[in-house]
């Protein structure tokens, strides 16, 4: 299986294998301590993603909790992709905010993905003009350096609709005609992120649908999200953002809940080839 190189998603990723592995064997965190002779402290930032792993203690806590042997080399070489312990820059820190380090590793995991988008084309089909635009536009003070970082990290999630070694995933996007509309940094800009979409429309893992101003009977969404499902966890979850922070619902009854509204989304929208001839009118239209 491919390993993302991003080293906060290397130790997110871990941290949530570790987590199921010992709930679903039915050990506390205590337990799992005395195995591998660590503090508690220690065990719990490894599973928050906030520690460096030893691919030992890995090692050892992938057999005390049963893994199989796939398991347990898929999680060693995890943590041995992981960077050695070194002074981290404050920089490189706050490109990737705690809160959305869980939701780099469910998106890398994940097998379908169905988003609903209001305001801003997805991360995942964003251009590289188009994301640095909306990160200035929310931090227009900071250091270019950072900026250039959370690009980057925009950029390097989009290996997901085209990994190596497993399927890439499916994604399933409702895009509001407002996120084409609304002009973000430049016509110059706007015009090839339209492009891009043409193009991610064509590809056999993603369907792209518009929902039009004048799609008649629409249910009234005030917010987006995304629905999320990784079959090898078993884990459906909705992944809700806002200025704090985000909000994962995971009760069967809340996913039930959005998928049906995604479901109604979906089919007040255009069809995917109305939807890309819509968007062949956009490329036009930034002209």
């Amino acid at each position: 299986m491919a390993i993302p190189s991003d080293p906060e998603l290397l130790k997110t990723q871990l941290g949530i294998e570790l987590r199921r592995l010992r709930e679903e064997a039915g050990y506390r965190i205590v337990d799992a301590c005395k195995a591998i002779g660590a503090q508690h402290p220690k065990l719990s930032k490894l599973e928050n993603g906030n520690q460096t792993a030893d691919p030992e203690d890995i090692r050892q806590l992938a057999e005390f909790y049963g893994a199989t042997e796939e398991q347990r080399d898929y999680l060693v070489t995890l943590a041995e992709k992981q960077p050695k312990r070194r002074r981290r820059r404050s920089g490189q820190r706050d490109a990737v905010p705690d809160w959305f380090r869980r939701f780099l590793a469910l998106e890398w995991d994940a097998t379908e993905i169905r988003t609903y988008e209001i305001d801003h084309v997805p991360g995942l089909l964003q251009t590289e003009d188009y994301a640095r635009s909306t990160i200035v536009c929310w931090e227009p003070e900071a250091d270019p350096r950072l900026i250039e970082q959370q690009v980057a990290t925009r950029m390097e999630r989009q290996s997901v609709l085209k990994r190596n070694g497993r399927p890439s995933v499916r994604l399933d996007v409702v895009l509001s005609e407002a996120a084409l509309r609304r002009v973000q940094g430049s016509r110059e800009i706007m015009r090839a992120q339209m492009q891009r979409l043409v193009a991610a429309s064509k590809r056999p893992n993603i369907t792209l649908r518009v929902l039009p101003f004048d799609a008649p009977h629409r249910i009234p969404m005030p917010s987006p999200f995304a629905l999320f499902r990784l079959e090898e966890q078993g884990l459906s979850t909705v992944y809700l953002e806002d200025l704090f922070g985000a909000t994962y619902l995971k009760e069967p009854e809340e996913f039930t809940q959005y998928s049906v509204v995604f479901g109604r989304l979906r089919q007040d929208a255009l069809d995917p080839e109305a939807s890309r001839e819509f968007l062949d009118k956009m490329v036009e239209s930034y002209r």
